[in-house]
């Protein structure tokens, strides 16, 4: 005869605790002792318990799950966000559910779908092309990073991303260069196109011919526009390029072709992603920080789902310069 699903009842008389004791412990909802903990655990391996999801939220009306549309889950600068926010949420009684959209609109219609059926309390959008008229039905607090999001209890935290590109621009006109080319894609959402917003501003201050390329945001990308960079603009000192992962691809290819960074060429690239600074040479970029993102992100949305408002503080982008760019003459 089929043995059946242990239940929190017999896992508490195991433990000798009552059976809210097991369910904090199982939560981390509240501080119990380290020798009931240790009770329960020692319990709950010897029974083979594995408390039910389904009948938690059936008996609760809740499914404690936070809700994460992302374009990417490998991406070197979502993974980072996406990491710190199952951090912050682990103490607590709620759990993210990721979905990623590869930038699709049809992907984020249907993982929009998915999170609403399994009822997510709240809901991160890291990146969307989607209209925020897609958001205003969903009937839960919404946290965007980045990209204001229209609809009832839609929140946004802020990021300044055309300005951190125009401060990078006005960076390399510094240091003496004057035929800067963009490294941009039609991919990504509102943070790329301001990005592009900023350093044409920079250039059009400059009155400076705007030198502008398109990618894909990803390493090969890079890779591959790098060919057309030599080609149409052989006169360019420098690359602003819209993310690191385009700089790194477009470094490699450089390489490849005998170009130097930044005997040759400068580069500068957008996030300082882990690997950015070893690389060779070291890449000059604007700093997100991601981990912090990602902590302010689960943080409120744990303040929502709770009935309370979020401190969402705009977030601080910096340029952390390496050995990546030189200066030339005027």
């Amino acid at each position: 005869m089929t043995r059946s699903r242990p239940t929190i009842q017999e896992v508490a008389r195991a433990a000798g605790v009552s059976p809210t004791t097991v369910s904090r412990v199982l939560n981390g909802t509240a501080r119990v002792s380290r020798e009931k903990v240790r009770a329960v655990l020692k319990a709950v391996e010897e029974l083979g318990y594995t408390p039910s999801p389904l009948a938690q939220s059936l008996a609760t009306g809740r499914s404690y799950a936070v809700g994460i549309l992302v374009p990417s889950l490998s991406s070197p600068f979502y993974g980072p966000i996406l990491e710190a926010i199952t951090q912050e949420l682990l103490p607590s009684e709620y759990r993210p559910i990721a979905v990623p959209t590869y930038w699709s609109l049809i992907e984020e219609l249907e993982a929009l779908e998915f999170l609403r059926m399994h009822r997510v309390e709240a809901l991160i959008v890291l990146g969307t092309s989607m209209d925020t008229r897609a958001f205003q039905t969903c009937g839960v607090p919404i946290l965007s990073l980045g990209q204001a999001l229209e609809g009832e209890r839609a929140y946004t935290l802020e990021v300044n991303n055309q300005e951190a590109a125009y401060r990078a621009t006005r960076y390399l006109l510094a240091k003496g260069h004057r035929h800067i080319v963009h490294v941009t894609s039609h991919q990504g959402g509102q943070d790329i196109q301001e990005r592009y917003l900023g350093y044409r501003k920079a250039m059009r201050e400059a009155r400076l011919p705007t030198r502008v390329l398109y990618g894909n945001l990803q390493e090969d990308g890079g890779y591959q526009v790098a060919d057309e960079l030599l080609d149409r603009f052989p006169e360019a000192t420098a690359v602003f390029a819209a993310n690191d992962q385009t700089a790194i691809g477009l470094r490699l290819r450089l390489w490849e072709k005998g170009v130097r960074v930044p005997e040759d060429l400068s580069l500068v690239g957008f996030d300082d992603i882990d690997l950015a600074a070893y690389q060779t040479p070291p890449l000059t970029t604007v700093r997100q920080p991601m981990r912090a993102i990602g902590r302010t992100l689960a943080a409120a949305a744990k303040a929502l789902i709770e009935g309370h408002e979020p401190t969402l503080s705009p977030i601080s982008l910096e340029l952390v310069e390496r050995q990546s760019v030189k200066e030339v003459s005027a």
